[in-house]
C-alpha cells in the first residue's frame, strides 16, 4: 500500500523524469573558485564567473563537490597538471551550482589522469526477482528480467536516508542507471556515503538549505546570546572570534524554488527573521569591543536591548524549528 501511495504521489506532482544520457552542465551562483580537488583544502585553480556555465565531468563519493571542465585562464601560479589539452578539470562545492542532467550518473571521483582520484563505492546484491525501475520509481518504468542471478551493483545515489523510513536507491549496472527500493533490498551497507538526491527537486533544495542555514543560526544564537548573558549578569566574556553577520545562501535558484513550493515561505521568512535579529545582536557586540577611540560602555540599557535581539531571535529559531519537523516528515519524493 506505501508503494502504491508513493506512486500515486509521484504522478500528482508530475516530477520530472530526468534522461540518463544528457550531458550534466552547472551554473555557478556566485563567483566560486575552482580547486584541484574535492575539498577546500585543495589549491585555487581559477574563480569561475557569477552564471557561468560548465561541462560536469565527475563528482565525489558523497556528492558534496562536482568536477568540472574548464577552459578558462588560471590563477597566477596555480598547479597545472590539472590541465590537460587545454581543458583544466577543477571542482566547486554543489551548494554553489544549479544544474541540468543527472548529477547521479556521474562518474565518482573523476578522470584518472587527476591525482586526487579516489576509488571507494558502495555495492550491494541485486537478485532477479527485485523491483528496479529506470529513470524514476513508477509502475510504468519498471524493468523487468533484467538480472538472471544475484548480482553485486555499484551504488550510486539515493533520493532520502532511512529517517524518514523507505528510501529510493540507485545503482549501475551495465553501464546502465536503475533505481529500486530498500523496501525491497534493505539498507546497503555504507549508503549514507553516496549523494543525496533530494537535491535534483525543489522541495529537497529548500529542506537541505533551510536545515543548514537553521543549524548556522542556532551556533550563532548560542555564541552571541551567551556573551551577552555574561554580560549582563556582571561577568566577564572575550571579545575574540566573534562569528561573522549571518547571510543566507541568497542563489538564484532558491526564489524560483520558492515560488515551486510555496509552503516554504513562513519558514523562510522565520528564518530571515533570526537571522536579521542575531545580526543586530552581533553589531551591538561589535561596538563594545572596538578600538578603544569608538568603543561604546556596557550599560544596562545597551545589555537590555542586544538581551531583546537575542530573545527575538530564539522565538524566531523555535518557529523555524518546529515548522521544519512536519516538512521532514511529508517530503513528497518519499511519499511521506
Amino acid at each position: 500500500m506505501r508503494r502504491i501511495l508513493v506512486f500515486a504521489l509521484l504522478v500528482a506532482l508530475a516530477l520530472p523524469v530526468i534522461a540518463q544520457a544528457d550531458p550534466v552542465h552547472v551554473t555557478v551562483q556566485d563567483n566560486t573558485v575552482l580547486r584541484a580537488g574535492p575539498g577546500t583544502n585543495w589549491d585555487r585553480l581559477a574563480v569561475l564567473p557569477y552564471g557561468s556555465t560548465w561541462r560536469a565531468t565527475a563528482r565525489s563519493l558523497d556528492g558534496d563537490w562536482v568536477q568540472v571542465a574548464y577552459d578558462g585562464p588560471l590563477e597566477d601560479g596555480a598547479r597545472t597538471d590539472f590541465t590537460r589539452d587545454g581543458v583544466t578539470y577543477g571542482w566547486v562545492a554543489y551548494w554553489l551550482l544549479v544544474w541540468t542532467g543527472d548529477i547521479l550518473t556521474l562518474p565518482i571521483d573523476g578522470d584518472a589522469f587527476v591525482p586526487t582520484a579516489r576509488t571507494a563505492p558502495v555495492t550491494m546484491i541485486i537478485s532477479p526477482d527485485e523491483y528496479i525501475y529506470r529513470d524514476v520509481v513508477d509502475p510504468s518504468t519498471r524493468v523487468v528480467g533484467l538480472i538472471e542471478s544475484p548480482v553485486r551493483v555499484e551504488v550510486t545515489g539515493r533520493i532520502g536516508n532511512p529517517r524518514g523510513g523507505f528510501f529510493w536507491i540507485q545503482f549501475k549496472y551495465n553501464n546502465e542507471f536503475y533505481w529500486t527500493g530498500t523496501w525491497a533490498t534493505g539498507v546497503p551497507g555504507g549508503v549514507m556515503a553516496v549523494p543525496d538526491g533530494t537535491y535534483l527537486y525543489p522541495f529537497g533544495r529548500l529542506l537541505d538549505q533551510t536545515r543548514r542555514d537553521y543549524s548556522q543560526a542556532r551556533s550563532v544564537y548560542s555564541d552571541i546570546g551567551s556573551r551577552w548573558l555574561a554580560l549582563n549578569q556582571g561577568q566577564a566574556t572575550t571579545c575574540n572570534n566573534i562569528p561573522e553577520d549571518i547571510a543566507s545562501r541568497g542563489t538564484g535558484f532558491r526564489s524560483l524554488d520558492l515560488s515551486l513550493e510555496p509552503l516554504f515561505g513562513p519558514v523562510s521568512q522565520a528564518l530571515a527573521g533570526a537571522e536579521a535579529a542575531l545580526n543586530r545582536a552581533l553589531a551591538k557586540f561589535r561596538v563594545i569591543c572596538g578600538p578603544l577611540e569608538t568603543r561604546a560602555a556596557v550599560t544596562p540599557e545597551a545589555v537590555a536591548a542586544a538581551l531583546a535581539d537575542v530573545r527575538e531571535a530564539e522565538t524566531y529559531l523555535n518557529t523555524v524549528g518546529l515548522l521544519l519537523t512536519p516538512f521532514e516528515r511529508r517530503d513528497p519524493l518519499l511519499g511521506g
